[in-house]
């Protein structure tokens, strides 16, 4: 053997343990992510089937109170006294104050884990809430596991309130004070004349106190600019909701729509905007941004999908976006509608009158055709063949 084969093999036999090593530490770390990975999605699992049963417990305890109140501050400018009383407050007032957080669901919760999805010891789930009316809230929360792989609820984003938890919290902490240098931090105005600054701040008053009157009048004085600030136009649909004002709501999505129409978390709120309008590509082309940032597959999605396209004519694809719906989630009420609809759009009777059948005995609905003639859209249902064995058999 030569100098140069034996070198080489002498190489090749280093080399060997030193590979062996790095596949073992390759195959330890690929064991460690999907441990991980599994306790992420069994405790998410855990987590919303203990919300469902109405239980707070898990949630609070996943919840680190001190990391959560560093998120609330922030770099925010909050009066210290506000700031020492919300401290002192927390330890009998925390529970209440992220129950808030739930308050759309009118005190039933009805949730769905859409996904779980992690990285190391970072996670996200994104989760369903069904309203009443057939509306829905999402919440996406961003979640960690500490070193001893303790599951934390970290913060979570309400897609229909267009913000974080903690900065809806925040920004109310700061409103209930504002101070010039707090308002100047919360826009991003680098010449604001102190003027401007003090109809900001008085404004922001008026929402905090619900004055619909003042906060209406000092927002007709607003310059144009102010008036395009994400925190006004965010405000302006909050303070609208939350007087259950319906005119008041439709002139906040109007200023919302025109300075806001691409932001994905603004999406389902303008939907109460674009669908009585009729602006179907703009209330599609939000859902889709949206639906997109979710990540995860939604039957919910799917079915308001569905009933625009099919308010536009479209009923192939309104048909379409139905069968997705019921496919991803076969016991949802909306998506029951949709297909009915849609299938009534589209002459397939037989499945019309599957989609009843769904209606009536898993959600409580009675439609029959006294039920049903007063939409003139059901009017070639009833009178098809498949109708009338229907409800000769019913």
């Amino acid at each position: 053997m030569t100098h140069t084969a034996l070198a080489t093999l002498l190489l090749l036999t280093l080399a060997l343990p030193a590979r062996a090593a790095a596949e073992d530490s390759y195959a330890e770390a690929e064991k460690l992510e999907m441990h991980r990975q599994e306790i992420f999605r069994t405790q998410a699992e855990l987590l919303v089937e203990t919300l469902n049963h109405g239980s707070f417990e898990m949630f609070m305890a996943s919840i680190d109170r001190q990391d959560f109140l560093n998120r609330i501050y922030g770099l925010r400018l909050i009066d210290q006294r506000l700031k020492r009383d919300f401290n002192d407050s927390m330890e009998f007032q925390f529970e209440g104050l992220v129950k808030d957080g739930f308050r759309a669901s009118n005190g039933e919760i009805r949730a769905t884990l859409l996904g779980v999805e992690s990285s190391g010891d970072r996670g996200r789930a994104l989760v369903r809430y069904d309203l009443p009316d057939l509306q829905f809230s999402y919440h996406d929360y961003e979640l960690r596991l500490d070193e001893n792989d303790k599951f934390y609820v970290v913060d979570w984003v309400d897609w229909l309130e267009g913000q974080r938890f903690t900065d809806a919290i925040g920004t109310s902490l700061v409103m209930a004070a504002p101070s010039e240098a707090a308002v100047r931090k919360l826009i991003d105005i680098q010449n604001v004349k102190e003027a401007e600054l003090f109809q900001l701040r008085e404004l922001l008053k008026a929402a905090r106190d619900r004055q619909t009157r003042r906060y209406s009048d000092i927002y007709a004085q607003l310059d144009p600019v102010l008036r395009k600030q994400r925190i006004v136009v965010l405000q302006n649909v909050l303070l609208s909701r939350a007087v259950n004002n319906r005119r008041f709501l439709r002139e906040a999505l109007v200023v919302m729509a025109e300075y806001f129409p691409e932001e994905p978390l603004f999406s389902l709120m303008l939907l109460d905007f674009y669908v009585p309008t009729r602006q179907y590509d703009e209330a599609i082309a939000g859902l889709r941004r949206t639906y997109d940032k979710f990540g995860f597959d939604d039957a919910a999605m799917e079915a308001r999908i569905s009933a625009i396209e099919l308010a536009k004519g479209n009923a192939d694809d309104a048909a379409a976006y139905a069968e997705r719906a019921l496919l991803f989630e076969p016991g949802l009420e909306l998506g029951w509608w949709s297909a009915l609809r849609a299938r009534v759009a589209t002459g397939d009777f037989a499945g019309a009158v599957e989609a009843l059948t769904q209606l009536e005995d898993q959600h409580g609905h009675t439609l029959r055709a006294e039920q049903l003639a007063s939409d003139k859209s059901f009017a070639p249902l009833l009178a098809s063949d498949e109708f009338s064995r229907w409800s000769e058999a019913r």
